[in-house]
């Protein structure tokens, strides 16, 4: 599935449930364009904000694994998790993790 299918379905949740959400323009000469390196959504509401990692339900262990080594090499604790997003086309739902050291 396309990303930007997966991040519009999940810009419409998020934006839902009430949240502010952004994500870094596509460029073509730039290669990155995560957040991070690592994120491909931030969804801010009152005081809460979330960095998600989007993805495909076959890759989710391999995106799990990427968020730790970044939070390992950058020797970052967070006072809230990171969070994977990886949706399921058979389903057609996002299953939902958060990543913690």
């Amino acid at each position: 599935m396309k990303e930007a299918l997966i991040r519009k379905k999940a810009i419409k949740i998020l934006e839902e449930e009430g949240y502010v959400v952004w994500y870094p323009p596509k460029v073509k000469w730039r290669k990155e364009v995560d957040v991070f390196g690592i994120f491909d959504l931030i969804a801010a509401h009152r005081h809460i904000v979330r960095f998600i990692q989007l993805t495909t339900l076959p890759n989710l262990s391999a995106r799990r694994k990427k968020i730790k080594r970044w939070l390992e090499k950058n020797k970052i604790k967070w006072c809230w998790e990171p969070e994977v997003w990886a949706y399921d086309k058979k389903k057609k739902r996002f299953k939902i993790e958060k990543v913690s050291l």
